[in-house]
């Protein structure tokens, strides 16, 4: 019988027991909103879920860092049946961490500084030889193989490239203004967010340091990749549009991507790894939207129940989670399906700041 990865699915009686785990946990409001799949009227209160045991085998999503206690922490099941398992590092081990769904890679910060890299979830960390601070920021290219280490507000930035490999490659990015945000290809090509006066650049980084401005914004509404390619997404929150530049690396060109008036300062943006959509989180409201990039199909709004902060591709071609995981439900959703809508991750138990924890 061939092995089970924990990105693949798993037997349905391991299934079932994700499912029950979750249900045990949640309000019978909550539940009758999972089972029938229907519009959310209203938010949800959640009893926190069980922690339940990280596993190297049946259905994951992807790992969560979560910063109020300094763990790592997987999210074990399926969309629509997740729940948040105990963290796979040691609370208060490292100072900050990143990881990639989709190579089942982690990036840790130790205490002192040093980025070390995991294979999720039971590798042993291994220094890089590179530091940072706890203030850093991971951006995972679209396959997880390499990713860019930053500061929000410094002028250099680190390319970790070969994750997947025995030795990984470095390379020091260096900047003449403030980086506000980064993000890096499966080919290794970094683009940044620099800081403007006013608005921002969106420059292509070379390897000497050099860099090329491909457009400009009047205030960073986010940026990815989208899929295997070059083609790069960049949102302006100024004015809530959303730009595709194609082929960034070689030839680019700019193209004006239709959001039918649904952009509300956006915050953060993403793509399926299919190359088909886009997903946009707004800060103005409390949506996210998806856009056909085809243009087969008109964009759609998504409520999401609570603000969204991000768009952290998760296991899958295009799942994404859009709050953190916390005191709170945590809210995903598959922007691929036909009529997508959110679905929870059950909360977890408040951290004690009395008990110093």
């Amino acid at each position: 019988m061939p092995q089970v990865s924990s990105r693949t699915l798993s037997s349905s009686a391991a299934r079932n027991g994700v499912l029950r785990a979750v249900a045990a946990s949640l309000s019978p409001a909550l539940l009758l909103f999972s089972g029938c799949g229907g519009t959310l009227l209203s938010v949800p209160n959640a009893t926190p879920a069980p922690e339940a045991k990280a596993v190297s085998a049946g259905p994951q999503l992807g790992y969560a860092w979560k910063s109020d206690d300094q763990t790592l922490r997987p999210i074990l099941g399926i969309a629509g049946s997740s729940l948040v398992g105990e963290s796979v590092v040691s609370a208060g081990t490292y100072t900050a961490a990143g990881s990639s769904a989709i190579s089942g890679i982690g990036l840790l910060v130790g205490e002192g500084g040093q980025v070390y890299r995991m294979t999720l979830p039971t590798g042993t960390p291994e220094q890089l030889g590179i530091s940072t601070t706890s203030a850093a920021k991971f951006r995972f290219a679209p396959s997880g193989g390499a990713a860019v280490v930053y500061v929000p507000g410094a002028q250099a930035a680190t390319l970790v490239s070969g994750l997947n490999r025995t030795t990984p490659q470095i390379r020091q990015i260096s900047v003449a203004s403030p980086l506000l945000d980064l993000t890096v290809s499966d080919s290794g090509t970094v683009v940044a967010l620099l800081q403007g006066s006013p608005g921002a650049s969106v420059a292509l980084l070379s390897a000497s340091g050099s860099s090329q401005t491909l457009a400009s914004v009047g205030r960073p509404g986010g940026l990815s990749f989208v899929g295997a390619g070059e083609d790069l997404l960049v949102a302006d929150s100024a004015v809530n549009a959303l730009t595709l530049i194609h082929t960034v690396s070689s030839a680019p060109s700019v193209q004006q991507i239709p959001s039918g008036g649904l952009l509300k300062s956006p915050v953060a943006v993403g793509a399926a790894r299919s190359g088909r959509w886009a997903v946009v989180a707004n800060s103005g409201d409390f949506n996210v939207v998806r856009i056909d990039l085809t243009g087969a199909s008109a964009p759609q709004r998504i409520a999401c129940p609570l603000q969204p902060t991000q768009a952290e591709p998760l296991a899958g071609n295009g799942t994404f989670r859009f709050t953190p995981v916390g005191s709170s439900p945590a809210w995903i959703a598959d922007v691929t399906a036909a009529n997508p809508s959110m679905l929870f991750i059950p909360a977890l138990p408040a951290v004690s700041t009395a008990a110093g924890s």
